[in-house]
């Protein structure tokens, strides 16, 4: 029988998670402190960042609206963040989101798949589907 000198499966399962979460809280925690340059650091500079919302799939790191503007929630409740490993270097994670912009509250679903880059972990595709007016907040 061969010699496997890599680590097994479940122990590279396991340190992709705990990476992957520590660079999901640390993007989660810079829009809390309205951190831009921590909260882009986490994020692919890339043509292959992906942004998926209501509005459609938008590619590129470039042209992101979010490198530009200056507006933060004011408030973000994040729950039920759980991340899953997909293949060695790809996790994927989700959480339940309730935000608060002047005055208005809303609350849905988003999503981040998180790759190992030769920089560190991270998020390249990022998404967030509200959802409709008046819903109450659910996630499982």
């Amino acid at each position: 029988m061969p010699a496997n000198n890599g680590p097994s499966p479940s122990l590279s399962s396991t340190s992709d998670t705990v990476e992957a979460r520590r660079v999901f809280e640390e993007n989660i925690d810079a829009i809390h402190k309205h951190d831009r340059a921590r909260y882009l650091a986490t994020y692919l500079h890339t043509s292959a960042l992906g942004r998926n919302g209501p509005a459609g799939l938008e590619l590129g790191y470039e042209g992101w609206s979010a490198r530009r503007d200056s507006t933060w929630p004011d408030t973000l409740v994040a729950r039920n963040l759980r991340v899953l490993p997909i293949v060695p270097g790809v996790v994927y994670g989700t959480y339940c989101y309730t935000v608060t912009q002047k005055d208005t509250t809303s609350s849905g679903v988003s999503e981040r798949i998180f790759v190992k880059t030769p920089e560190g972990w991270r998020i390249a595709v990022t998404t967030a589907f509200g959802l409709p007016a008046g819903a109450p907040a659910q996630c499982k």
